[in-house]
């Protein structure tokens, strides 16, 4: 379900939606399912911040860097079965194009002593799951 990646270099190839926002950059590059070539980033510039989504093998990848990288892949295919997913959504920041990014909140149920040992959701993950450019309808 979730893989750790210490590098770059480490994140599987495949068509991503998302994008990757270099240091030296004032907006990210918007990838509308495209290949990117992680092993051609620098030292510095390095990538900042990138929020990846594989729709055909539904995964998604994320990538911090605070003095050094956070690469954290969430494989939604292979969640517990007692899993549950929110969908959520938020406006973009400096994206062109882009209406919203889709995430799902991952919630999964823990056993709590505080509520006599049952099982409260707890959520897990904000995970990235692509951009939504349509309207949604308005009732």
């Amino acid at each position: 379900m979730i893989t750790k990646y210490t590098n770059l270099n480490d994140i599987p190839q495949a068509k991503y939606e998302g994008y990757v926002w270099m240091s030296d950059e004032k907006k990210p590059d918007v990838l509308p399912k495209d290949d990117f070539d992680f092993t051609s980033v620098p030292t510095n510039p390095f990538v900042i911040e990138a929020l990846l989504y594989d729709r055909a093998n539904n995964k998604s990848i994320i990538v911090r860097h605070t003095g050094k990288y956070h690469i954290v892949e969430y494989d939604l295919s292979k969640l517990p079965d007692d899993a549950e997913l929110v969908d959520v959504s938020y406006l973009p920041h400096r994206l062109g194009n882009v209406k919203q990014l889709g995430f799902k909140q991952l919630w999964i149920p823990e056993t709590d002593k505080n509520c006599e040992g049952w099982p409260v959701l707890t959520m897990k993950a904000i995970i990235f799951v692509g951009f939504i450019n349509e309207e949604k309808n308005k009732k």
